[in-house]
């Protein structure tokens, strides 16, 4: 049967499109809440809604080839669930909340807690229908204080965060969204929030070099960085609405392009070789830290056009950058001189290296653990309070 049942037997099933009071945390298309089922596209993209019920389930689906995708199930803004969505059982009912107090509002959050796929053609997750015992309600859920937007790559998916310092397989088990800085400083700051976030991409080249893994050339799109016909179908070449823009906008990318200084050289289809170099004085080239800074302040004049009343924060520095601190900072100065934008700020977060000293605060895949997300979260917000 596709019901969902409870222990005294069928609950009330909500398609997505009758659940008038939800929300979308995240980018989806134009008008996601109106179909029957939500697709669920970055790490952190999330269907919220507010109920008085004592029981809570979800009819979730997914496809993909190799990497799984996880959600990840918060009840008032606290994670008491995660689980991957199998793909063999097709559309299926999960319990995410049971002999919950019927007089109380309770907020509930499921949470794509991994990240897009750009390497998998099938890779998609669906929440389709919710459920919940029969004299259980929905609520309006409180408004958040202000919005929040964060750009960034396997800091910002939150590779790491699940699995101990010994774990090193690139898998999405070792992925966890739903507790990273981003999430934190989002919930510290009462914030709605949205995340676009990729494993290993950067400002203008990834992790490798590779010229096509730069997520400022996705911003403008719900998530282009998937692609074929089916992802097509989904609308992740939409163009996003953004809707007036985040109230803050923080931006974490350069991690990988300062890595990619120690890899070989990229060679595209063509053949053409893509040569990173520092000089003596362990700054980038001239050649690269120019590409670099035209980099910077072309994706933050386009940050700026698509929020306009925002204050944008870059961050950096919670894996050490040994080469191109100097480099973003010089980026992010001019830009602010050209377009005369005084609403763009520069903060440096705690590195990983410093901070997290024991096993249960380190992260695996050699990533930022527990300890080091706090403290970023913290920092940030606190950060953005006093900017007000």
């Amino acid at each position: 049967s596709n019901d969902a049942l409870s222990n005294d037997g069928i609950l009330n099933q909500y398609k997505i499109n009758q659940i008038k009071s939800a929300r979308l945390l995240g980018r989806g298309i134009n008008g996601a809440l109106n179909k029957e089922s939500l697709s669920l596209f970055w790490a952190g993209s999330a269907l919220e809604f507010c109920v008085k019920a004592t029981e809570v389930w979800v009819n979730v689906s997914s496809k993909y080839d190799t990497h799984e995708p996880w959600i990840a199930i918060q009840v008032n803004g606290r994670t008491v669930n995660r689980f991957m969505v199998e793909k063999s059982l097709g559309n299926y009912w999960v319990c995410i909340a049971r002999n919950l107090n019927p007089q109380k509002e309770n907020l509930i959050t499921i949470m794509k807690d991994t990240q897009p796929m750009s390497g998998e053609a099938n890779h998609s997750l669906f929440i389709n229908e919710v459920a919940m015992n029969k004299d259980g309600e929905f609520c309006k859920p409180k408004d958040y204080s202000c919005k929040i937007e964060f750009v960034g790559d396997s800091i910002t998916t939150g590779e790491g965060l699940v699995g101990g310092p010994d774990e090193q397989e690139w898998i999405t088990q070792w992925m966890a969204c739903n507790d990273n800085y981003a999430v934190r400083t989002a919930r510290i700051l009462d914030a709605e929030f949205s995340i676009m976030s990729q494993c290993g991409w950067g400002i203008c080249w990834g992790w490798d070099g590779n010229r096509n893994s730069c997520i400022p050339k996705h911003y403008n799109k719900v998530c282009s960085v998937m692609w074929g016909d089916y992802q097509n179908s989904l609308g992740v070449n939409e163009d996003f609405d953004f809707k007036g823009g985040s109230d803050f906008v923080v931006i974490n990318l350069g991690t990988n392009d300062n890595g990619a200084f120690s890899q070989q050289p990229w060679i595209d289809e063509s053949g053409k070789e893509y040569k990173l170099s520092v000089g003596n004085d362990n700054n980038p080239s001239e050649k690269d830290a120019t590409e670099l800074i035209e980099g910077i302040k072309s994706f933050l004049n386009n940050v700026r056009q698509k929020n306009p009343n925002a204050k944008i924060i870059w961050v950096w520095g919670m894996i050490k950058l040994q080469i191109l601190p100097s480099t973003i900072l010089k980026g992010i100065e001019l830009y602010k001189k050209e377009f005369d934008d005084k609403n763009v700020f520069a903060l440096e977060l705690d590195a990983m290296e410093d901070v997290e000293h024991t096993v249960y605060e380190k992260g695996s895949r050699g990533h930022p653990g527990p300890k080091t997300h706090c403290l970023a979260a913290e920092k940030i917000s606190d950060f953005i309070k006093s900017l007000n």
